[in-house]
């Protein structure tokens, strides 16, 4: 693989009815850890699905 390209991982969670399809390539930047960013992101589609609920 050229140096250029980096390896990108798709992993499948499934919470609930809902399916997630969560594609992943390493940062040398990254600070946070795999199961924190997830966590962080369904947080995220969970509170604007809120928003949304509400409309």
């Amino acid at each position: 693989m050229p140096k250029n390209q980096r390896e990108v991982t798709l992993t499948e969670y499934q919470i609930g009815k809902t399916t997630y399809l969560v594609c992943a390539s390493p940062s040398d930047r990254a600070t946070d850890s795999l199961d924190r960013k997830i966590r962080k992101l369904i947080k995220k589609d969970m509170e604007q699905s809120k928003i949304f609920d509400k409309q």
